[in-house]
């Protein structure tokens, strides 16, 4: 078993009411940490109130002609979002699918966590066009 050297803690975003003790239930180490990620990358720039960098434009390149340079855009503005807005992590690789018959955009974001010895993380994110 992993020994934790550090504890990561953050609020349930779904707000859900515990059903015994009222309280918003918190989520804990690795699990807060991959919430904190996906929030970074599913959050469109300039979407968020007072802090119009927070994000990345993962959303707009849905609806771009998909190729090699801009699967390295992409790749980058991933990165670059996740270096400024999340230092519990160091990102390690990021893979990019593109499935143009489904609109649709996958991505598969591996990473560490700094302070945890635990096993590399992975976390896999579908977006799609509506």
């Amino acid at each position: 078993m992993a020994t934790i050297s550090k504890k990561f803690v953050d609020i349930n975003p779904n707000f859900n009411a515990h059903p015994i003790s009222g309280d918003v239930p918190i989520i804990k180490n690795e699990d807060a940490i991959k919430q904190s990620v996906k929030n970074i990358v599913l959050t469109i720039r300039g979407e968020k109130p007072f802090r119009p960098f927070f994000g990345s434009s993962v959303s707009n390149s849905l609806f771009e002609n998909f190729g090699l340079s801009e699967i390295d855009t992409i790749t980058s503005n991933i990165e670059d979002a996740l270096s400024a807005y999340e230092p519990r992590i160091r990102v390690t690789d990021i893979d990019v699918l593109d499935d143009v018959d489904a609109n649709a955009l996958e991505f598969n974001i591996n990473y560490t966590i700094v302070g945890i010895p635990l096993n590399p993380q992975s976390l896999n994110l579908v977006l799609e066009r509506v």
